[in-house]
């Protein structure tokens, strides 16, 4: 049977993003399933009072299949669990940074002149700078809280969506279904979600380094990676699994959801296999 390898890579791609939002969605509504009450630290996740972690078991239940970290914190329900801080986090930047983006691109490309080479010239200044290094310094003015994240990741990530609804906009002048939400939200897709890995990764790496302090046992896999300390050293002695695990846990989201963007932009030809 000939598949179309295109059609094949979006296929997987979705299904793979579908799954990590129902798992997001369920450690909303029922945490139960992964045997606590809430998700407001990881020591709930805690298995026994050992403070040396436990290789994978695979002859221990589902909790242990990827091990414990330092501390005895089980991996599998934790990654899975950190899911309703994350996302929450990606979903609400994002939201946030594509609604202001695609306003203020919206009215320089509708106004034009003197005001829209303003609104271009201050993106593109903000923009030059590493976005990591503009969100931290909105971290240190917002407070590391959920909040404070949120402002900092939606400010650093709105002037990536300034230009690109400036360009959509000036691209559409002249159509009369320019201004159409559908043709818009046609157009932003891919990139809408291109950006719900991406965030991800951004909301990983504030927590990881240690810049979230209003919870230091935040349910978050950047935070769960922080807690396991320096990541050559834990490999180099054999507990590989307190890194790679979370690594790859959080990679795998965001390389699908790449892939999938990339494939509905056009991306891979109609080749079959």
């Amino acid at each position: 049977m000939r598949i179309n390898l295109r059609q094949a890579l979006i296929f997987i791609s979705s299904l793979v993003i579908f799954l990590y939002l129902l798992v997001f969605v369920l450690d909303i509504i029922y945490p139960e399933y992964l045997g606590v009450h809430n998700l407001s630290t990881l020591l709930s996740f805690r298995y026994g009072h050992d403070i040396a972690p436990h290789s994978p078991s695979l002859s221990s239940g589902w909790k242990l299949y990827l091990g414990t970290t330092y501390d005895s914190i089980m991996l599998l329900p934790a990654l899975l669990g950190s899911l309703k801080f994350d996302f929450t986090v990606m979903l609400a930047s994002l939201l946030i940074s594509s609604a202001a983006g695609i306003a203020i691109g919206f009215t320089a490309a509708k106004i034009g002149k003197g005001y829209r080479k303003a609104i271009i010239y201050i993106t593109k200044i903000f923009s030059s700078a590493p976005y990591i290094l503009v969100m931290l310094l909105v971290l240190y003015v917002a407070r590391p809280m959920e909040i404070g994240i949120i402002i900092a990741i939606s400010t650093g990530w709105s002037p990536f969506y300034i230009l690109r609804a400036i360009k959509f906009f000036d691209d559409n002048t002249g159509n009369r279904q320019q201004y159409s939400y559908k043709k818009i939200l046609a157009g932003f897709a891919p990139y809408f979600i291109t950006d719900l890995g991406a965030i991800t990764g951004v909301v990983t790496i504030i927590t990881y380094f240690g810049f979230y302090f209003h919870n230091p046992f935040i349910v978050d896999i950047g935070n769960l990676m922080y807690l396991d300390g320096n990541i050559s050293t834990f490999i180099q002695s054999g507990v590989w699994w307190v890194i790679i695990f979370p690594l790859a846990f959080i990679t795998v989201f965001i390389g699908f959801a790449a892939l999938l963007s990339y494939e509905l932009n056009g991306g891979t030809d109609d080749a079959t296999i």
